[in-house]
């Protein structure tokens, strides 16, 4: 039952899935970032950019690297204790889509 869990998982991290909405999103937020420091705390500034950074180093590893698995999860999983992205950029690439549901981010 494992593997079979872990198989699931690796599929739905896979590049094939997530590389080009990282993309789009890591795109998007240096913008976001700029139009949001003055009403952001500094905080939430700071969670940002870390998340930022984050979804930056991920899609290097699609792209250097797409079968490393483990540092797929390791990065995910502190882009999920940052929270989910800013909902301006989620619901710009995909206006149904709720991370929170989703218990990625």
């Amino acid at each position: 039952m494992e593997s079979l869990v872990e198989t699931m998982f690796q599929q739905l991290l896979s590049k094939e899935i997530l590389h080009e909405p990282m993309k789009e999103i890591e795109l998007k937020y240096p913008q976001w970032l700029e139009a949001h420091k003055d009403g952001l705390n500094q905080e939430d500034y700071d969670r940002y950019s870390h998340q930022y950074e984050l979804i930056k180093n991920l899609n290097e590893v699609y792209e250097q690297d797409p079968d490393n698995f483990p540092k797929i999860v390791d990065l995910m999983q502190k882009m999920q204790e940052c929270g989910q992205p800013p909902s301006d950029i989620v619901r710009e690439l995909a206006p149904d889509l709720d991370f929170s549901n989703l218990g990625l981010l």
